[in-house]
């Protein structure tokens, strides 16, 4: 069964593939960039299949546990972070790189974690409508 989000659902979902596609492109400069390029290829894959009207619930609601997982193990990096950690696109300290990295993690964990839950809704409202 395909499973359709509303209009602005998707009008989301295509910026976040957008978004995600770019965070993806910028991390070859980074330190660890493979890792980086795979979480947001991922997130950014899960958006499109969103946009194209699948909306698979068990890998976006995987995909936010894991981000969210991952967000956890860096979060303390906020603590005390400078906002000049947040202020530029390219980055000027290296102890600017885990702030930053936990912040693209709330983002992949969240939009994921709501394509889960739209997807359930969808799903739902799918099944009482047959």
């Amino acid at each position: 069964m395909q499973k359709r989000l509303s209009a602005r659902m998707r009008i989301f979902a295509s910026l976040f593939a957008f978004l995600f596609l770019v965070g993806a492109i910028v991390q070859w400069n980074d330190p660890d960039p493979y890792i980086w390029i795979v979480a947001y290829t991922l997130a950014s894959s899960l958006s499109v299949m969103a946009l194209l009207g699948h909306v698979v619930i068990l890998p976006n609601a995987v995909a936010a546990i894991v981000f969210g997982l991952w967000f956890v193990s860096i979060a303390a990096s906020l603590v005390g972070a400078p906002s000049e950690a947040f202020t530029s696109f390219k980055m000027q300290v290296a102890s600017h790189e885990e702030p930053r990295e936990a912040v693209g993690l709330v983002l992949l964990s969240g939009w994921s974690a709501i394509l889960a839950i739209k997807g359930v809704r969808v799903k739902k409202s799918s099944a009482s409508v047959v």
